[in-house]
């Protein structure tokens, strides 16, 4: 059976390799190279090659079918497998062997009956609801929109623009989707047979990106601007010993404290599912408390824990939200102010922080990646924050004056 199998397979490899070095000249119609097209109402009673630019197959092949060509249009039958190299390929009459495709975008139309499987290696793989596929369905390729009948199993890997589109959606960049058209390019010729050219791929944003609202956006960075600014005029007045105990870590090591923060911030986040926890042991505790008369310290649990987890919760979103930007864009503006040996007073320091929240809200504002630079800011501050305090909870070394030895 091996061997059988590897004699096929050389045989298939011979014939391909003649069709690429037969000079045209050779191309009869009573020949194996049959040209480009195989009319309607044309019996062939062997094996062909077609070799060409639109390859279309409307009459019958009794026999296999080697197709390469830039667009390929199937309608007629084949009763043998179809072999075809092609950039477009729509296959939409009857085959009754396998079918082995490669090209960019393959097409099952509805007219389209494969009795056996079909084997392709594809960007586009679509297939109309009366399409059918008798057997199995083995694919590889980037897209996919399969409507129509599979008799048997699907062995396919396709989808990767599904999972982009899926990620932009789940970060809120709805217009970035993407989809694979199918459009006739302008000017193209109708093909001889089959009605008209095939269409070709294109990889399109599923819709036009919106006009670029100037005055909405000036008036959402003056908005986040305003607020960060005010947070950190906050923290510089109320923290300022805490908030210049975190320049160490950023300074000394920036990208280990950022590597850091983002452990740290997963962690943080799950303190939110902890709290969501707690909420409902309080609760249910209060209920005991109830059911055994004691409402009254019921109501007092609930609102001491309640208030006490409102206020610890928003006080953590807010260092996780505004807290950390004003820590990286305070320390960063003023390394550069350091660099020109300027002394710092209030209102430098007050300048520090107006523009660093400025320098920030610019950066965050750049479409598609701003958010990416949003991450990292927090990230480092999160590190910046947690590796100060850790340093600050550390031990004093304590230094013990040294005695002189007489002599």
């Amino acid at each position: 059976m091996k061997t059988s199998r590897r004699i096929r397979f050389l045989t298939l490899v011979f014939v391909l390799l003649t069709a690429f070095v037969l000079p045209a000249s050779v191309r009869a119609d009573d020949g194996i190279v049959y040209g480009e097209t195989i009319p309607d109402g044309v019996v062939v009673d062997h094996d062909v090659i077609l070799i060409g630019r639109n390859v279309s197959v409307a009459g019958t092949v009794n026999g296999n079918v080697f197709i390469l060509g830039n667009q390929v249009l199937v309608t007629g039958d084949v009763n043998g497998s179809l072999i075809l190299i092609a950039q477009n390929a729509a296959v939409g009459g009857n085959v009754s062997g396998a079918v082995y495709s490669t090209a960019l975008t393959l097409d099952l139309p509805q007219e389209a009956s494969l009795a056996r499987d079909l084997y392709a290696l594809t960007v586009s793989l679509t297939s109309k609801p009366e399409s059918q596929i008798e057997r199995h369905l083995f694919a590889l390729g980037l897209d996919a929109g399969l409507n129509g009948r599979i008799g048997g199993d699907l062995h396919t890997v396709i989808g990767p623009i599904q999972l982009y589109n899926g990620l932009m959606r789940l970060l809120g960049f709805e217009e970035l989707t993407l989809e694979l058209h199918f459009e006739i390019p302008e000017g193209t010729a109708p093909s001889t047979q089959g009605g008209g050219p095939l269409p070709r791929l294109r990889l399109r944003l599923q819709a036009p990106l919106p006009a670029f609202d100037w005055s909405a956006w000036s008036v959402n960075q003056l908005r986040a601007w305003s607020v960060l600014f005010v947070v950190g005029l906050i923290m510089l007045w109320l923290t300022r010993k805490p908030l210049d105990a975190t320049a160490s870590p950023l300074a000394a090591r920036p990208w280990r404290t950022t590597a850091l923060g983002l452990l740290v911030l997963v962690v943080t986040l799950n303190l939110f599912l902890v709290a969501l926890l707690l909420i409902a042991l309080i609760f249910a505790l209060g209920l005991g408390l109830n059911a055994l008369g004691l409402w009254h310290v019921s109501a007092a649990v609930w609102i001491l824990a309640y208030s006490s987890l409102a206020i610890a919760l928003t006080l953590l979103w807010l260092f996780i939200v505004y807290g950390t930007k004003v820590i990286v864009s305070y320390h960063f503006v003023g390394w550069v102010f350091g660099r020109f040996n300027l002394q710092r007073t209030v209102w430098i320091d007050v300048l520090i922080l107006l523009l660093g929240a400025l320098l920030y809200t610019l950066l965050r504002s750049i479409p598609y990646v701003g958010w990416g630079i949003g991450l990292l800011v927090i990230a480092a501050g999160m590190g910046a924050a947690w590796t100060a305090w850790r340093e600050s909870r550390a031990p004093t070394p304590v230094v013990r004056p040294v005695r002189a030895v007489k002599r």
